[in-house]
């Protein structure tokens, strides 16, 4: 073992296998010294051993070992683990299967190519202009007068003309490639747009309160346009009004530089400036969920862990215990602080639990899955977690995997676990946000701590146990592919 893992080592050792001191994968010097795990003395062998099982916390190059030898690592795993790859990864799910990625995975552009920028532009205009659709519907359903405030609670008598929603419209059939003859798409055609100008008219509605002139009579319009646009588009529910885009640095992990931000200058501003600097950085960006299923009003997600034991043909493991992380505070669109909107334990462990927060939720920001389960029947849907939370992200895994099936080096003996966070649309449906390498085990909370312990135990049943019998308890794992 090169670094120390409890839970492996003692599993190890109740299965009879003893620990070589030495670190070498090979068989080493001619003297191989050992712990004895019942006497914690050193035992010397007057031969050279090489070990059976390795457990390494990074990796180790396939041509070091022997084809017998038992490793915790797959080579060429970034195609899944690091943010660009999943990215890259998901856009060619359909070179495999006839699923849609964007059904499980928020749409993610690659900012650092000429091409994932404009796409991201292109993407950023249409989603402002399908915001704009439905703050026409919003405006226009409301049953009485509103007093109309902008963000600084100043009321505000601000209007911006009818042609924003025109250019709207404009932008929406664009998307739909759609040809109706009526008298807007006459309209929308002979206008000439200023895409700017349009941008700027989205956030002073948007962000700033302002109206729209004459919006009422364009509602039913709107709705015709967003029914259609639902039938192609399956994030337009959880797209929300604002155009919130998460940005993360590719290659990083524990929510280090990462920031929501919701103005479009301000973001090709920030990568360009960080891609001129003597650190180039490489950007992602993803769709924010602004309407996410929240928890007492506070955002949260899931920490979900699975096991591959080959690629080929591809075995996966799915561990039906999971644990959901909190946000410290509120959720809260108009402030774009990670504090509310990562629930990162690397981020919100240094945070203090803001004081009006729903006191039925807890200190350390961590429940069991058993307890989310419990919340979900409280609100009457204790179906949600079984019947489509659980088998969503399961498929999101599965067609993830074979996304990158042909691109992971494959060896026999080689296995993994890794961390999978995902969060949920308010009709339940789980959105994968990224997967993680080398997930944190450390520091356990009083919530984790038991789930930790138990699967590092199943790993070693599904890794060791089942070699000798095939149908020996697999713990909290479950199978859920195993190609013939």
């Amino acid at each position: 073992m090169h670094f120390d893992r409890p839970g492996i080592q003692e599993g190890l050792e109740r299965r009879g296998w003893i620990r070589k001191i030495s670190s070498t994968i090979d068989a080493g010097a001619e003297d191989t010294s050992f712990r004895d795990p019942d006497s914690d003395t050193v035992v010397t062998l007057p031969y050279a051993v090489t070990p059976t099982f390795i457990w390494v916390h990074f990796g180790l190059p396939y041509t070091l070992l022997e084809e017998d030898q038992i490793l915790n690592f797959f080579a060429n795993i970034n195609c899944f683990t690091s943010k660009a790859g999943l990215c890259v990864t998901l856009k060619r799910l359909r070179m495999f299967t006839d699923v849609n990625a964007d059904t499980f995975f928020p749409r993610c552009y690659d900012l650092t190519e000429k091409k994932g920028k404009q796409l991201f532009v292109d993407d950023f205009m249409a989603t402002a202009a399908r915001s704009i659709l439905k703050w026409v519907i919003r405006r226009n359903q409301k049953t009485s007068q509103v007093e109309e405030t902008t963000t600084d609670g100043c009321t505000s008598i601000e209007s911006v003309p009818v042609e924003t929603i025109l250019a709207a419209f404009k932008i929406c059939k664009m998307c739909l490639g759609i040809s109706e003859n009526d008298d807007i798409d006459k309209e929308c055609e002979e206008m000439d747009t200023d895409w700017t100008e349009f941008r700027e008219r989205y956030y002073r509605v948007i962000h700033d309160g302002a109206d729209i002139e004459n919006s009422a009579s364009h509602v039913d319009r709107c709705c015709s346009v967003l029914h259609k646009i639902k039938a192609i588009h399956p994030q337009l529910d959880i797209d929300g009004e604002r155009n919130i885009w998460i940005l993360k640095p590719a290659f990083l992990s524990q929510g280090r530089d990462i920031m929501c931000m919701n103005r479009l200058n301000d973001i090709i501003d920030h990568v360009e400036d960080t891609q001129c600097s003597s650190f180039e950085k490489r950007w992602v960006i993803q769709k924010y969920i602004e309407r996410p299923l929240l928890i007492y009003e506070t955002k949260f997600d899931v920490r979900q862990f699975f096991l591959v034991t080959d690629w080929e043909p591809l075995t996966i493991w799915f561990y039906k215990v999971n644990y959901i992380r909190f946000s410290s505070q509120p959720f809260n669109l108009e402030n774009l602080d990670r504090s509310i909107h990562l629930c990162n334990r690397s981020i919100q462990k240094y945070l203090t639990n803001a004081p009006n927060r729903h006191p039925d939720l807890p200190e350390i920001n961590v429940w069991s899955n058993k307890r989310m389960q419990e919340y979900l029947r409280m609100i009457g849907a204790e179906h949600a977690y079984e019947e489509v939370m659980m088998p969503g992200m399961k498929k999101a895994l599965l067609h993830t995997l074979q996304a990158c099936q042909d691109t992971v080096y494959k060896r026999e003996n080689s296995f993994d676990f890794y961390g999978a966070d995902f969060m949920f649309g308010e009709d339940f449906q789980p959105w994968l946000i990224e997967i993680n390498f080398r997930p944190d085990l450390s520091s356990p909370s009083e919530v984790t701590e038991g789930i930790f312990k138990n699967l590092l135990e199943d790993i070693l049943k599904v890794v060791l146990d089942r070699k000798t019998d095939p149908n020996c308890d697999t713990g909290a794992f479950e199978l859920i592919q195993e190609q013939p």
